[in-house]
């Protein structure tokens, strides 16, 4: 899972700025799902348990720097993640049309990575971008990105074929913001 997490630290930096167990023998089983609210980051979602927070000051292209926070909730032995991060741009950054940004974005995000779908989205009319990828090591990424005014927001999800993420569409499909 540490794998996983560089992986996944990588993969957010990228978007930023332009070990595994044997396969289980039953069916998955989906754990309790709870409301979580971020009153700072103005986001709603339900997760699958409690998140764990953490934020970090990232690099941007071309100077300066921006706070990524991130929450995570990880199960089945820490091989399935799902993953609400947001950081706001500063005045110079993001400029221009929403979904060239987030193009932008995802091609850093899935650089070394198999894009295998994308297409643009919204959520009330913020604009955003869903896609899939994969990489070398059989992990698979399901995003929605959405860009309200300077604040990117990201839903990632990581799982594989012998570890799916069951609860994708109830998380990806339950995230509000305001």
């Amino acid at each position: 899972m540490r794998k996983m997490l560089s992986s996944l630290s990588l993969f957010a930096l990228l978007f930023v700025s332009a070990a595994s167990l044997p396969a289980q023998t039953g069916p998955p089983v989906a754990p309790a799902s709870q409301a979580f609210t971020s009153q700072e980051g103005h986001f709603r979602i339900i997760f699958a348990g409690e998140p764990k927070r953490d934020s970090q000051v990232v690099p941007l292209k071309g100077g300066g720097s921006t706070t990524l926070f991130q929450f995570t909730v990880e199960l089945d032995n820490d091989n399935i993640a799902y993953i609400v991060m947001y950081n706001d741009y500063p005045g110079d950054y993001a400029n221009g049309d929403p979904q060239s940004v987030l193009a932008t974005t995802r091609d850093g995000a899935v650089s070394g990575k198999t894009l295998l779908t994308d297409v643009p989205i919204t959520l009330n009319g913020v604009p955003g971008r869903a896609f899939t990828a994969t990489d070398s090591s059989g992990l698979n990424y399901t995003v929605h990105q959405y860009l309200s005014g300077k604040r990117l927001y990201q839903l990632i999800i990581v799982g594989s074929a012998s570890h799916p993420a069951i609860q994708a569409d109830q998380f990806l499909s339950s995230f509000q913001v305001w």
